[in-house]
C-alpha cells in the first residue's frame, strides 16, 4: 500500500493529473445553436372553415436534431453538429404550416388532424426535398393534397420552391421558413373561394 501511495505522490503522476484537469478546462466544445421555422403568411379569406393538417412526410435524411445541408447537384450531405432544430423537424413543419394557414384564414379553425375532429378540408403534404447549401440556395419540393372528410381528393399539386441563402445557418432557416410560407399561400389560395 505504501508503494502505491509513494507512486501517486511522484512528480510525474502529479504533473499528469494536473495536465488532465487542465485539458478538460481548456478543451471546451462550442455551444450548440437552436433554430425554429417561423410563420409568415398573408390573409387570403375571412371565410369560416374547419381545416386539419395531417402529419407532414419529410425525407428521412433531414429528420435529425442537427440541421442537414445538401450540396447542389450532389449527393453530399453536411450534418452540423452545433446547429440544431429546436424541436423535431416534421412536427415543427406541421405546426408552422398550421400557423400560416391560421393567418391566411383568421376566422378558420386550423388544427392537426386528429380522430374526432370534423374538418371540411384535410391537408396532406409530402416533402421530397428539404435541402440547401450555405451561400447558394434552399429548395422545398414535393406535393400536397386537399381531401374532404371522406378522403375524396378535392385538389392536388406538385410544388417546387427555390430561393437564395446567405452564409449562415440562420439565413438557411429563414429561407426555409419563407419557402414554407410560399407553400402555405399556394394551399390557402386553392381553398379560398
Amino acid at each position: 500500500m505504501k508503494i502505491i501511495v509513494q507512486f501517486l505522490k511522484t512528480p510525474l503522476v502529479l504533473g499528469l493529473a494536473v495536465l488532465f484537469v487542465l485539458s478538460g478546462c481548456l478543451g471546451r466544445t462550442p455551444n450548440s445553436r437552436f433554430y425554429i421555422l417561423e410563420s409568415s403568411a398573408e390573409q387570403v379569406s375571412t371565410k369560416k372553415l374547419a381545416l386539419a393538417v395531417a402529419d407532414v412526410r419529410l425525407p428521412q435524411y433531414v429528420q435529425k436534431p442537427q440541421i442537414v445541408l445538401r450540396a447542389p447537384d450532389s449527393a453530399e450531405l453536411k450534418i452540423s453538429e452545433f446547429d440544431r432544430w429546436g424541436s423535431p423537424l416534421s412536427a415543427m413543419f406541421q405546426n408552422t404550416l398550421i400557423e400560416n394557414l391560421q393567418i391566411s384564414f383568421p376566422n378558420a379553425e386550423v388544427k392537426p388532424l386528429a380522430y374526432g375532429y370534423n374538418a371540411q378540408y384535410i391537408i396532406k403534404v409530402s416533402v421530397d426535398n428539404f435541402s440547401g447549401w450555405l451561400k447558394d440556395s434552399a429548395v422545398l419540393s414535393g406535393n400536397w393534397q386537399i381531401v374532404n372528410s371522406s378522403d375524396k381528393v378535392l385538389s392536388q399539386k406538385s410544388f417546387s420552391f427555390k430561393q437564395k441563402v446567405g452564409a449562415s445557418y440562420d439565413s438557411y432557416v429563414q429561407t426555409q421558413s419563407a419557402l414554407l410560407a410560399q407553400l402555405s399561400q399556394e394551399i390557402a389560395q386553392s381553398i379560398a373561394p
